[in-house]
């Protein structure tokens, strides 16, 4: 039963404050005192992934001092793979951990458990040291991909360096090889620094429409940069106002798409204008956008359909409002999560669609 009525969700993730759409005109700013008790009738967290692999970089690389936060890289990495874990969904992800440099199980692939997850990352050697067997880490990879069902997100930290090896392949050649045989999407937590480098991360990310690279500083900042692609929200319930007191969050209209487009509408321009304006006048706050499609199609480009929607509604943002990537942070699914049925013209028009929702508050 698909609903049309407006929509609010406070999402569990620790990060996300509210994910609203629905049929007002204009955003509307939501306050505390707006917010009255049982408004939210239900929400439900949905997979897009069924597994998480993270591929720990330990080599001597990391060892480099972050100019910003005078820390290690690798000190940065751990903890903030400790905080993911901490802020990770209980919602039946199969977790594993491993280092491939070189190759070592520190978790190995088994039900989420956020407490023994934290316990086996003090198998991580205290300090960073060695090479980049990148590519052979990705071979050992493999054997693990080969014992899952569902679909796997592999998070791969990694500066573009690697020990190259004689048949010549590179790491992205390896990514491209197992996105082709196993529903896989590579998530590469980029911390390059020279040009040839990021080159290689961006290759390794072109592997297929739902692999992407997260700027290592990203990554650290805004964790759900790193959370996004693993989940998103359902939800159905009525926005109830009362009065205006303390600003809680910011209600945001779903934008809508022509079929097979992803030109932003020039109708969207006033919505997103109060997004932008919103997110200027409070610089703690964030935008995560959601980007959807219906099912008409091949999964693989609807895929790349709504990464393009969604990103085309980021750079509108980012551009005309001069914000950071860690504050507009754009995730895409494909047609997965309807909102209607996608057996009327009328139901697939509202499932193209990109959700925005304003966190941090």
């Amino acid at each position: 039963m698909y609903k049309k009525s407006a929509q609010l969700t406070m999402v569990l993730s620790m990060i996300l404050v509210f994910i609203v759409g629905g049929t007002v005109q204009a955003g509307e700013i939501i306050y505390n005192d707006d917010i009255r008790e049982n408004v939210v009738k239900k929400e439900v967290l949905e997979k897009a992934v069924d597994n998480v692999i993270v591929l720990v970089d330990t080599s001597s690389s990391m060892a480099a001092a972050h100019k910003k936060y005078q820390k290690t890289y690798y000190e940065l990495e751990k903890e903030a793979l400790a905080a993911g874990y901490s802020r990770l969904p209980d919602l039946g992800f199969n977790v594993g951990v491993y280092r491939f440099t070189p190759w070592s199980v520190v978790y190995p692939m088994q039900k989420f458990d956020a407490a023994a997850v934290a316990e086996a990352m003090q198998k991580l050697p205290a300090e960073p040291a060695g090479r980049t067997p990148l590519l052979q880490g990705m071979d050992e990879l493999e054997s693990v991909l080969k014992g899952l069902s569902g679909k796997t997100a592999v998070y791969i930290f990694s500066d573009g360096g690697y020990d190259k090896v004689a048949s010549g392949k590179d790491p992205a050649d390896k990514a491209a090889a197992l996105a082709e045989k196993y529903d896989v999407c590579f998530l590469v937590i980029d911390y390059s620094r020279v040009v040839e480098a990021r080159k290689m991360v961006a290759d390794i990310a072109r592997a297929n429409q739902c692999s992407r690279v997260i700027p290592f500083d990203s990554y650290v900042t805004q964790p759900y940069y790193a959370l996004g692609p693993l989940y998103y929200s359902k939800w159905d319930t009525e926005v109830e106002t009362t009065s205006e007191k303390k600003v809680a969050g910011y209600k945001v209209n779903n934008i809508l798409f022509e079929f097979d487009k992803y030109d932003l509408p020039s109708a969207a321009q006033e919505e997103l204008n109060g997004v932008g304006k919103f997110l200027q006048e409070h610089p703690e706050a964030f935008a995560a956008l959601f980007g959807y499609t219906d099912d008409t199609g091949k999964a693989e480009y609807n895929m790349e359909l709504s990464r393009r929607r969604a990103e085309a509604v980021a750079d509108y943002l980012s551009k005309n409002f001069d914000l950071d990537s860690e504050r507009v942070v754009a995730n895409w699914y494909g047609a997965a999560n309807p909102i209607a049925s996608n057996d009327t013209a009328e139901g697939r028009a509202q499932n193209r669609r990109v959700e925005l929702s304003i966190g941090g508050m």
